[in-house]
């Protein structure tokens, strides 16, 4: 429950847990630990941290000790055209080595908006597969990046066989919603509205969504994380605190996360 009493007595102080706001992708190895001591005081329970290439995977295992940071390293398919098979080796013993704590392959994918050829989503393509594979070799979910190819990417999910597959930053329409939904996999909602997202979303089963910011980089602030959760309670008919709670509970379970509660004095 997201909210639970522990007493009523008159002679006693009365308590409930906070509300959970899980963010399931955001890139805070970028914030200052002021920004994140902010959002975490501002309602944030937990974040999904991703990195995206050698540099800020290792930023993101150093995030590691810090109360609701869960790590999901990847590499981002910009990256796709530069980098040699040295350090996509590199970074895949990188995760096997932090498997225990690294709880997703992500942010992989496909971005066509930066493929300037055939070739270079070819690339993409490659390497996007290279860490599906590896995410089924050591049992992970993947946190999948998208834009303009969100059919191949779905192609490419379903060929390998994955079971745990989220599409990061939805932006895809009804019909793309419910091919998400056949294949058992998940978005996430980004705190951005659109009618073609809202589509989306009210096509979808409430299990099959979870909220993200992709903070900083889609220039939104992590504490924004309850925007989201407002544009998918609205779209699918549901008060913030029920969408927020199913929500929450989508994230844990997809993540395999545990969230220490905390509770305060009402």
């Amino acid at each position: 429950m997201a909210f639970a009493q522990i007493s009523t007595k008159k002679d006693e102080m009365k308590y409930k847990q906070r509300l959970e706001l899980l963010d399931a992708h955001c890139h805070a190895d970028m914030l200052s630990d002021e920004e994140l001591d902010t959002a975490m005081a501002r309602g944030v329970t937990a974040l999904v941290v991703n990195g995206v290439d050698t540099a800020s995977n290792m930023s993101v295992l150093g995030l590691n000790n810090r109360t609701g940071i869960f790590p999901a390293l990847g590499i981002h398919p910009e990256n796709a055209a530069k980098i040699n098979k040295e350090e996509i080796e590199y970074n895949i013993n990188l995760i096997k080595a932090n498997s225990k704590s690294v709880k997703a392959i992500g942010e992989i994918g496909l971005d066509y908006a930066f493929a300037k050829d055939e070739n270079e989503k070819n690339k993409q393509k490659e390497l996007f597969k290279r860490f599906v594979e590896l995410a089924i070799e050591l049992d992970k979910p993947v946190s999948v990046h998208s834009r303009e190819a969100i059919d191949d990417v779905l192609d490419i999910l379903e060929n390998t066989g994955i079971k745990k597959a989220h599409i990061h930053f939805f932006e895809g329409n009804a019909k793309q919603a419910k091919r998400v939904e056949s294949l058992g996999f998940m978005v996430s909602i980004p705190p951005m509205h659109s009618a073609k997202r809202m589509d989306a979303i009210t096509a979808l089963p409430i299990a099959n969504i979870m909220a993200e910011t992709d903070s900083p980089t889609a220039g939104m602030h992590i504490y924004d994380i309850d925007k989201s959760v407002m544009l998918i309670a609205k779209a699918k008919g549901m008060d913030f605190e029920s969408c927020a709670v199913a929500i929450a509970d989508n994230t844990k379970r997809f993540f395999n996360i545990s969230v220490h509660n905390l509770i305060r004095r009402i």
